[in-house]
């Protein structure tokens, strides 16, 4: 599509939080509450439409969107089909590359979805003959990968307007001290959320007598642009065991006007209830930890070792009380890995003791790894310990 020099010329890249007319003071950075995104200085008009992720913060490699508005606020004037090219700028001293290009709708809109694997910046640049006529950045932020994550979108339709959201968070495993939990979200359709409360997790479904609602309380929660929510919860092994379900108790609003061309001062929208429903479900386990040694470790020729260990779970003691404690009468599986790429197999089943210790007599001939692998339950997470032996 061909456009107008004063069109290309007055288009500006949204999420500028103050704008600059050429010859005019320079625009803003963001402050410290508006860390998420910022803009930085473009030949651009006023705008305040934006440049968002969604959700901006993340696990490594789990999906997030990219996207925004380009057009002229000045004019209520979406620019239609523009090209414009994103970057990336991975922390550290990788390179910032060009990742995409996207072109933009018939209400001025694109939105591109990516699986970043560190934090960074994206950049997203409108040109035209080597000269730059809107730039912005919106920042993403990787959260520590402990556990397997679950990415979910839910989605309403309501009139003919449909409004998404996508909804990421992990696993558990409880230790006795707390660790901060992370549930993140990010609204996938151009509009904003009903409230200042998002997602939150319910453990209605988990071990022991808890109220219907199942609100697990505790929890910061903020939206940080329109379009990226993300809540911590301090969870340690006093808090329940089993499945968490994810609930949204609001509505997302859906722009119909958002060039606000009926000249009322803001954009116009539908309001879509989102259905109090479980969106994603996470498992929350205690901690256990296996050990594992050999009588002898480095041997000439076929020979019979004893592999001595012992299990450990985390577990409540009283109410309020929890403790990392030798666990008696519990299953080890153990597994014989042999060098190569043959892959481990089974070779027998051992119990601990009264006292949480297992011994075992085994026959070895190869070169390998013993593995004990303690199989965990629904409410207990699994683990697993090797020792390498060499056979020479």
């Amino acid at each position: 599509m061909v456009i107008g020099a004063r069109k290309l010329f007055t288009s500006a890249l949204g999420l500028v939080l103050a704008g600059s007319l050429v010859g005019g003071p320079p625009a803003t950075a963001a402050g410290s509450d508006d860390a998420e995104t910022r803009s930085i200085e473009s030949q651009a008009v006023y705008t305040g439409y934006e440049v968002s992720l969604a959700p901006s913060r993340a696990p490594a490699g789990e999906p997030v969107q990219l996207h925004g508005y380009i057009g002229d606020q000045g004019l209520r004037d979406p620019m239609i089909g523009v090209g414009a090219t994103i970057y990336f700028d991975p922390a550290g001293t990788a390179p910032r590359t060009a990742v995409a290009t996207v072109v933009t709708d018939d209400v001025g809109w694109f939105a591109k979805t990516f699986w970043p694997r560190t934090s960074g910046t994206y950049e997203v640049l409108v040109e035209s003959g080597g000269e730059i006529y809107g730039r912005n950045e919106a920042t993403f932020t990787r959260r520590p990968t402990r556990q397997a994550a679950r990415s979910t979108v839910v989605s309403a339709t309501r009139n003919g307007y449909t409004a998404k959201m996508r909804v990421i968070a992990q696993d558990v495993v409880t230790k006795v001290e707390p660790q901060t939990v992370y549930l993140e979200a990010g609204i996938l359709t151009p509009g904003y959320a009903s409230s200042d409360g998002g997602p939150y997790l319910s453990n209605r479904r988990t071990e022991g007598g808890y109220d219907a609602r199942g609100y697990l309380g505790g929890h910061d929660g903020t939206w940080l642009t329109d379009y990226s929510f993300t809540a911590s919860y301090r969870m340690s092994a006093l808090q329940p065991a089993g499945l968490y379900d994810i609930y949204y108790d609001g509505k997302l609003s859906v722009y119909t006007d958002p060039w606000d061309t009926s000249g009322n001062g803001s954009r116009d929208n539908a309001w879509i209830p989102i259905p109090y429903e479980p969106i994603a479900t996470i498992r929350v386990r205690r901690a256990s930890s296996t050990t594992i040694t050999a009588s002898s470790t480095s041997f000439t020729g076929p020979r019979s070792i004893e592999l001595t260990g012992s299990v450990r779970k985390v577990q409540l003691i009283r109410d309020r009380e929890a403790a990392n404690l030798l666990a008696p009468n519990t299953a080890v599986n153990l597994y014989f890995d042999p060098a190569g790429p043959r892959g481990p197999f089974y070779r027998k089943t051992v119990r601990t003791g009264s006292r949480g210790i297992y011994r075992t007599t085994v026959s070895t001939s190869t070169s390998g790894q013993w593995i004990a692998k303690c199989p965990g339950t629904g409410l207990q997470a699994p683990s697993q310990r090797a020792v390498t032996i060499t056979v020479r």
